[in-house]
């Protein structure tokens, strides 16, 4: 497990609206777990949350159906 750096991309993972806070929760916990950190959780406008991501994490984050959109922290364009 590579560390996690300043310089590590940080990311916005949004989630279904059908998406339960129990699976968003888990997908945070495994976030941490493959070295990441996060950043910001969001539960009542997003349902989702921001973290630095390792880049092998979050490729398998992308491929993931529950997930509505990822893009680079920041305020979410799709507000």
């Amino acid at each position: 497990m590579a560390p996690i750096t300043y310089k590590d991309k940080r990311y916005t993972i949004v989630f279904k609206n059908e998406v339960t806070e129990e699976t968003v929760v888990k997908y945070m916990t495994d976030v941490v777990d493959a070295g990441g950190r996060l950043t910001q959780t969001y539960d009542w406008f997003l349902n989702g949350f921001c973290a630095a991501i390792p880049e092998l994490h979050l490729q398998l984050l992308k491929s993931n159906n529950e997930i509505d959109y990822i893009e680079p922290e920041g305020l979410p364009k799709r507000l």
